[in-house]
């Protein structure tokens, strides 16, 4: 488990030792489930949303219903556990927003609410952080075919606050930029990190001539050029 923070990162309130004790008890705050590193009182604050940059990063497994099928879903469930786990504390440590699972994929987005100029680069650092986390999980596991992941990231804005309630719990992102990192990871391959033209231009530097390719994704009428950084 990483160090997590004292204090929240965005109000700065403390979250563990003594100096917490007063908020905990007067105001109810506690670490948020998306990132402990942030207060649920920042998420309260959030609850009407705005439109803001972020970059977001899809992640899903692949081959998981061959998968249920060899190993059954109770041993199936208990994998996933421990590597949700260990994608989530990869991605808490890059102060992003684990929004949500499903099945065998994750939804995650940064710079908001925590903000940082290089949110492009601590998504991809992430992303390549959850494939080495895989190939670990791998060894442990030792299955007959090794489970491979593969990851799309698109950066831009989208509408960021909860939908449908006033719980802080469904504190989500809205919009294109959604939707095409989800098509995206969708295309890669499993150990691929596939990232849109934009994202690709603020962590080229680190990644000079990767391959580039044009992709055809459903529900985006234009064509999207995409950049495998593995």
């Amino acid at each position: 488990m990483p160090d997590l923070s004292p204090a929240c990162k965005v109000c700065g309130t403390p979250l563990s030792g003594v100096r917490a004790i007063p908020p905990r008890v007067l105001r109810g705050v506690r670490r948020n489930p998306k990132n402990p590193n942030i207060c649920n009182i920042c998420d309260l604050k959030a609850i009407k949303g705005e439109i803001a940059e972020i970059t977001v990063l899809f992640a899903d497994i692949r081959g998981f219903t061959d998968l249920t099928t060899t190993l059954g879903p109770m041993r199936t469930k208990e994998m996933l556990d421990e590597y949700f786990h260990a994608v989530s504390e990869i991605l808490y440590g890059k102060d992003a927003v684990v929004d949500h699972f499903i099945g065998d994929a994750m939804m995650a987005f940064f710079n908001q609410p925590i903000k940082h100029d290089d949110h492009v680069a601590k998504a991809v650092d992430g992303a390549r952080d959850i494939l080495h986390a895989v190939t670990h999980l791998n060894g442990r596991w030792a299955l007959p075919e090794p489970v491979g992941v593969g990851i799309g990231i698109n950066t831009g804005f989208a509408a960021v606050g909860t939908v449908g309630s006033t719980d802080p719990k469904d504190y989500t992102a809205i919009g294109d930029v959604v939707n095409i990192a989800a098509r995206l990871q969708g295309q890669a391959a499993a150990g691929e990190i596939l990232v849109t033209e934009e994202a690709y231009r603020q962590v080229a530097a680190a990644f000079p001539g990767a391959p580039q390719r044009m992709l055809e994704l459903k529900g985006v009428k234009k064509p999207v050029t995409a950049y495998n950084l593995h």
